[in-house]
């Protein structure tokens, strides 16, 4: 549900956008303060092209302007092979990025711990003269879902409740999934569930053919992305990973050092306090809008800062 009073965070964050200027007319732009006109840095606002990473994006390109930053876009990336060189680069120097993931994709070692997961990441970053603000709650990981109807009848709330009754449920995985340690081996290591003792059928991970699968009734387990809008779709039942199974994906903002530092306080405020409400069902929901419901990144984008206050 989409929230209609100004949370406290939000307050805070409007008040720092109607002491903003507007954006000037070279590559910053000037908010006022105490001591005279500060030049703000100027923003150039990465995305993978997909919707969840392009509306977080714009939602925060949208908050930092109304503040008085300058923000153009990059929102198109088709992978992280392409985009992190960029922000390594200077090509980009704001984007949204999955904790676990990049992690890993720099070498260093994800677990469902977000504290370590988090300090890797900061030693690597660093070393690219990049860092990164505060994680959002909401999590974009390897996950497991199941009908309502199925979550009733065998009363699954976690992974430890379905690995109890694994045999009698039809399981859809990818093919990948036999070598990746956030499904086969994980599953056998972390629940017990021995893929290879129990049903299952094949699709694409966090596809439509997967959810379609499960919403019909081919599979009764589907392995999903945890922010898939056929979660709110289909209304289906995302299993707790209590066992730790999945990296920490908690959604960061990574962004250049130097920009850090030119932005301030100001712009980690902005970032902080929307990166905040993005919970796990959040970004369910926004992804929802864009991908169900056909509405454009912008206009979902600006309804959430409307909503809660930011705008």
């Amino acid at each position: 549900m989409r929230k209609t009073r100004m949370t406290a965070v939000g307050a805070v964050l409007l008040a720092l956008m109607l002491s903003a200027c507007g954006p000037g007319d070279g590559s910053a732009s000037s908010s006022p303060s105490a001591g005279g006109s500060v030049t703000l840095p100027a923003v150039t606002m990465g995305a993978n092209n997909w919707s969840e990473s392009q509306v977080v994006a714009e939602i925060w390109a949208q908050a930092l302007e109304a503040h008085g930053f300058t923000v153009t876009r990059q929102l198109d990336f088709a992978s992280r092979d392409v985009s992190y060189p960029a922000l390594s680069a200077g090509q980009i120097n704001l984007m949204p990025e999955y904790l676990g993931s990049l992690t890993r994709f720099l070498g260093g070692e994800a677990t469902s711990s977000k504290g370590d997961t988090s300090m890797a990441l900061g030693e690597l970053l660093t070393a690219d003269g990049l860092t990164f603000f505060d994680l959002a709650p909401g999590v974009d990981a390897d996950g497991f879902a199941v009908r309502a109807e199925t979550a009733d009848q065998f009363h699954l709330a976690t992974m430890t409740d379905a690995a109890a009754v694994a045999d009698q449920l039809i399981w859809g995985v990818p093919p990948e999934c036999v070598t990746n340690p956030s499904c086969g081996p994980g599953l056998l290591e972390i629940y017990g569930i021995d893929l290879d003792a129990v049903q299952t059928e094949n699709f694409s991970a966090c596809s439509s053919e997967m959810a379609n699968a499960l919403n019909l009734g081919g599979v009764d387990v589907a392995e999903v992305c945890t922010t898939q809008a056929a979660i709110e779709q289909f209304n289906f039942v995302l299993l707790e990973d209590d066992g730790g199974l999945a990296p920490a994906q908690n959604i960061i903002p990574v962004l250049s050092q130097d920009l850090a530092d030119a932005g301030g306080a100001d712009m980690a405020e902005v970032i902080n306090a929307i990166s905040a409400l993005l919970t796990t069902a959040e970004l369910t929901r926004l992804q929802y809008e864009i991908d169900v419901n056909h509405q454009s990144v912008d206009d979902v984008a600006h309804a959430f800062l409307t909503d809660n206050g930011m705008m």
